[in-house]
């Protein structure tokens, strides 16, 4: 259960700064690709797939532009932006050390993706203080997603490949 804190104008003023920042950080990456495709896409290049994930990174930044009107009523999009953005952290780390992904991600979209990630959070909980199991579980969401991409490539190779 979410329990409001109450919030200065100096937690507004920083929620709001915080919620600037990291759309500006997402909108980053879909701009930045068009000039370094191999720092934030995948090879071998698809159109489609990569204007999927423009579009949700578009609306992650987009999302956290309107909840900046009122940051104490709209933290719960502080929380979920962050956890999506650290679900897609991970799954770009499970990449990178087991497809063999081109590197220049560790430098590139792996320290945006991180910094966006614990700044909502952070931000989240100056602005609520969640429940101690939620925010086990969220971890360990994060956390534990490359192994669960493991056991999805498991069984991909031994369902989906062999046919």
């Amino acid at each position: 259960m979410e329990r409001p804190l109450p919030a200065d104008s100096a937690t507004l003023r920083g929620a709001r700064a915080v919620g600037v920042v990291c759309a500006t950080l997402f909108f980053l990456p879909v701009i930045l690709a068009i000039a370094f495709p191999s720092a934030f896409l995948f090879a071998p290049y698809h159109r489609i797939y990569e204007r999927m994930i423009a579009s949700v990174l578009l609306a992650l930044g987009l999302g956290l532009l309107l909840a900046i009107r009122d940051p104490v009523r709209n933290a719960g999009v502080f929380a979920v932006v962050g956890l999506v953005t650290g679900v897609l952290g991970a799954s770009i780390v499970y990449a990178l050390l087991v497809d063999g992904a081109d590197p220049l991600h560790w430098v590139a979209q792996i320290p945006i993706l991180a910094a966006i990630s614990v700044t909502l959070v952070v931000t989240y909980t100056r602005l609520r203080r969640p429940h101690p199991v939620v925010v086990r579980i969220v971890v360990a969401a994060v956390v534990l997603l490359p192994f669960a991409f493991f056991l999805q490539d498991l069984a991909y190779a031994a369902f989906v490949a062999g046919r």
